[in-house]
């Protein structure tokens, strides 16, 4: 792949980027380029009051996102970002809105991406995501990313 992640800025774009498309549109295939052999990824819900959380690896994500968006036109946009880094880790709080269509008024839902990446000296890495959504008595603070 031409882009080799060399900067936090690419690699947290590409996120968005791949998951993000008319129906059936997302870049699975570059999905993959993004998280390192041993990258967990951890979807959090509440259901039916308990609050559960899903940890995948890349390929166990893809096949349970699938069904999910079949058919669907789905965006993720990014809406702030904070980034701490130290040598060759980087831990970013990145806010997202989910729109139908990236110009849609009507957000499907809000929340926090929490990505722990990984400089191998050539290019960032996600080692580790975890996200939760806004719902009622759990919203973004205004001031988190002022």
């Amino acid at each position: 792949m031409a882009n080799t992640y060399s900067q936090i800025d690419d690699i947290m774009r590409a996120l968005y980027e791949c998951i993000s498309g008319p129906p059936d549109g997302q870049d699975w295939a570059r999905e993959r380029t993004l998280y390192h052999n041993d990258a967990l990824i951890t979807r959090t819900r509440v259901e039916e009051g308990q609050h559960v959380a899903y940890t995948f690896d890349i390929e166990g994500f893809i096949a349970a996102t699938k069904p999910m968006l079949a058919g669907r036109s789905f965006y993720e946009i990014e809406t702030a970002r904070k980034t701490q880094r130290f040598g060759q880790i980087a831990h970013v709080f990145s806010a997202y809105e989910a729109r139908e269509t990236p110009g849609s008024n009507d957000i499907v839902f809000r929340g926090i991406n929490m990505v722990h990446l990984w400089n191998d000296g050539l290019r960032w890495w996600i080692m580790s995501i975890i996200w939760d959504n806004e719902r009622e008595g759990v919203s973004i603070p205004a001031h988190w990313f002022d």
